[in-house]
Formats: structure tokens, sequence, C-alpha cells
């Protein structure tokens, strides 16, 4: 018998005894335990031809009925995963539940070679739902269901991560979606079927490098896959590697190729008409002439940016453009619209509960209000933004806010200085690599 021909019996064995309730142990006796009928039934290669015959004639299943019974089992199996296509049809135009009911009246246990999938649908729906605790109940069992089944090709355990790793990102636990996205690429199965998945794995580890400024990690993720991204089908996940590519290179110092993926980037979004992607890329583009120091390059870009708004729905991204505009009027010393565009930046982030971009723009606030002699007003900005680093455990970051602090409170209130140059301290000797650049936040 082949392992193909192994792994079918077993299938069909596995269903009669589920059909006729009966337990493992219950074909278990001196001549077969239950780990063998577990191992035929999940069609290990390793057992012998004999203990295979032995269960079928004891299940009373003649082995000339066995075309017959795999021919029904694959047009089961064919219904069943038409089911599923049904249910991602009615995810996609948003009626969660009538997926959700569909998936629920599937007739699959968690023996069935499709759970893994029906899981990961389940987790699918309820992530769609915004219900993300059951969203994550539901990924973890298709990841446990993956590992135990057979399929491993179809990478659903890659799958799993990834949307663990995206709901660890939108509730700002950016060093936990990193490892899952680390695990779901340990886990690929080179040549197995969802290859966007894998494309969509290294798009969210750049991302998340990126936003916690490991930025050489990030720039040779970012080399060492670039000749892959002409392979990638999805647009969208293709021009947020060019947005990675620039941004990763303008961190590095690298200007000049930053804007040459920026522009490549923008003809791309372009041609395909995604506006976001437009959005995001004009924003950086202005950053980095704004690094140049070529500020009417830079107005320009910004502009063009901000005249896309309204093409597309809101989203934190919003927040880039009033970051950078405010970065701009503060080299051109013009205090007060610096303190209205981080205002915006501020409330858009709130609004979104974007941490990484508030706790930025609450720094750069708090300069801003010292510069205009509103330290009051600076300290409050400035402790918001130490509360989050400290609850999104963002140590270096965190460290050098409370820097700022101190410098707010010297020749003001010494008590609260030397707490603040304490804090500093301690925090400086942890070492965390969760440091966020405060202008670099697009």
């Amino acid at each position: 018998m082949t392992l193909i021909s192994l792994h079918e019996m077993g299938e069909v064995i596995r269903r009669v005894r589920k059909e006729r309730g009966l337990r493992l142990e219950d074909l278990a006796d001196e001549n077969i335990s239950p780990a063998t009928v577990s191992n035929i039934e999940r069609g290990v290669a390793h057992v012998s031809p004999e203990k295979v015959t032995y269960l079928l004639d004891k299940l009373d299943i003649p082995v000339q009925k066995l075309p017959e019974i795999l021919e029904k089992e694959q047009q089961e199996l064919q219904e069943l995963f038409v089911q599923l296509q049904i249910v991602s049809t009615l995810r996609e135009i948003g009626k969660f539940d009538e997926a959700l009911q569909t998936l629920d009246s599937m007739p699959v246990d968690d023996h069935h070679p499709l759970i893994p999938q029906v899981y990961y649908s389940k987790g699918r729906c309820y992530f769609s739902k915004k219900k993300y605790r059951q969203a994550e109940r539901a990924f973890h069992n298709a990841i446990r269901s993956a590992q135990q089944g057979e399929n491993r090709e179809n990478n659903i355990e890659s799958a799993g991560y990834l949307m663990l790793g995206v709901i660890c990102y939108l509730q700002n636990s950016l060093s936990q979606a990193l490892t899952y996205a680390n695990q779901g690429l340990n886990v690929w199965v080179q040549g197995g079927e969802r290859l966007h998945i894998r494309h969509l794995l290294l798009r969210n580890k750049g991302v998340c490098l990126q936003r916690l400024g490991r930025i050489t990690e990030g720039m040779q993720l970012i080399q060492e896959i670039w000749d892959e991204v002409e392979q990638v089908d999805r647009i969208e996940t293709k021009l947020m590697f060019y947005w990675l590519r620039a941004d990763f290179s303008k961190r590095s110092g690298f200007l000049d190729e930053a804007i040459q993926f920026t522009l490549q980037g923008i003809t791309l979004a372009r041609r395909n008409g995604k506006l976001v992607s437009l959005f995001e890329l004009w924003t950086l583009l202005g950053s980095i002439y704004l690094e140049q120091k070529k500020y009417h390059l830079a107005e320009q870009a910004l502009e063009t940016a901000q005249k896309l708004r309204g093409s597309f729905p809101d989203g934190a991204r919003l927040a880039s453009v009033y970051t950078q505009f405010g970065l701009l009027s503060m080299v051109n010393e013009e205090l007060d619209k610096s303190y209205e565009y981080f205002l915006e930046a501020i409330t858009i982030s709130k609004k979104y509960q974007d941490a990484a971009r508030l706790i930025s723009n609450l720094s750069v606030m708090g300069e801003i209000c010292r510069k205009r002699g509103q330290t009051a007003e600076a300290i409050e900005h400035l402790q918001q933004a130490v509360a989050l680093a400290e609850k999104h455990e963002y140590k270096e970051r965190e460290a050098k806010l409370w820097m700022q602090l101190a410098s707010c409170y010297e020749g003001i209130d010494d008590k609260e200085f030397i707490h603040c140059m304490r804090k500093t301290y301690s925090l400086q000797q942890t070492k965390q690599e969760s440091y966020i650049v405060h202008n670099d936040i697009i």
C-alpha cells in the first residue's frame, strides 16, 4: 500500500468507527493496540498492511468495497469544500453570522481532514466581527489541528500565525506580533498552497521591525527578499514592500535610494488605482525631502498626500501627514501652526488607538509646548506618552520620554526632576529594543 492509499483507508476506518460510536479502545484486542488503530486512521506509513487488513475485517469492511466508499468520501469532501467557499464569500460581503452558522452546521469533528480550515474560517469571521478573543481561540485551534493532520502543504498553520500576529498588531503588542510572524515563516511549507500567506508574513515582519525601530534588521530582511517582490501577486502587498524599502533606506541615511523606491512605488500605485498606498508614499516622500532640507519639495509632496484625503476610508495613517506638516512648520519656526498640526495628529491617533503614533506625536507636542513656554501642558502631554510607553513596554522610548520630562522639571521641581532622572537611568539599564523614533512615524 502507498502512503496515499493508507491515508485514504485510515479516513474510511475513522469514519466507520465514528458512525458506529466506537472508541479506539473498543477496537483494540491482543492483536492490535489503540495506538496502532490511531496510527492506521492517521495514515502513518510504518503500520504493516496485515494490521490494516485485520482492522478492516474487524469492522466488516470488505476490501472490494473500498473504492466505492472512498469515492463517496471524496464526494462529501468536495461538498464540504464548496461549503467553505460559500463561507468565504459570505464573509467577504459582511454576512459573518450566516457564515458562522454554516460552519457550525458542517459535519466535521476534530479528526476530520478539513477541520483546520473550518477553525481558520471561524477565526476569520470572528476577526471581521472584531471579537478578537474568540478569533484567537479559533486560530489556535486551527494551528493545533493542522499540526496533528497530514496535509501540512495547505499552510493553514502559517495562516493561523499570520492572523494571530495581526490581532496583536491591532492591540499594539508589536513584539508579540513579530514573534507570530516569525513562527508563521518558520512553519511555512515551501512549494505548498497559499503563497500569498508567506508574502503577508514577510510584510508584517517588516512592518513590526519598522514600528519597533529595528532598522538594521528591517533593512536586511527587505534586501534578502527583494527578488521575491516582483512575484507578489497582490498589489497592496507589493506596494507595502516598496514603502518599507523606501522607509528603511531613509532611516539608514540612504536618502537618494529612498526617493528612488518611493517614486517607483508611487508610479505602481497610480497605475493600479491604489489611493491608500499613494497617500502613504506621498507622505513618506515629503518626510524624505524634509530630511534633505528640500522644504519646498517636502511641502508639495505633503500637499499632494493631503489632497488624497477623502478618497479612501479614514484611518490611523491620516495622522502621518499632519505629523510631517507639523515638523515642517517647526523647521520654519511656525510654532503655532506646528501646534495645530500635532493636535490633529494626536486626535487621529487617539481615535484609532494607534499607540506608536500617539506616543511619538505626544512627545513632539511636549517639545513644542516647551518652546512656546507652556511647561504645564508639555508635562501633561509627556506624562500621557510615558503611560502609553509603559503600558506597551516600549522601554527605550519610555526612557527618552522620562528624560524629556526631566528637562521640563529642571529648575522648577527638584523632587520631580530627580525622580525622572532615576527612571531614565533605570530604564536605560534594561537595554530593550522597543525604541520608536519620534520623527519617523508614517
